[in-house]
């Protein structure tokens, strides 16, 4: 093999890399627009203000009262 197709090998790999992240990234995005909006009956461009984010991780990070 030759240093050329071997370059044009890892460049195409690092593409898809690229190209699968930014696929996850896209579908993350849309899915919360439609999860946010369509089904939470809000605005889907909500979800990109950083108050909607602390709203939800605050469900996460609330300590648990138990008995």
């Amino acid at each position: 093999m030759t240093k050329e197709k071997i370059g044009l090998q890892i460049t195409t790999f690092i593409l898809k890399i690229v190209l699968v992240f930014f696929l996850v990234a896209l579908a993350f995005i849309i899915g919360a627009m439609i999860g946010y909006g369509v089904l939470g009956d809000g605005d889907p461009f909500t979800v990109f203000e950083k108050d909607t984010w602390v709203h939800i991780f605050s469900y996460f990070t609330k300590p648990t009262i138990v008995n």
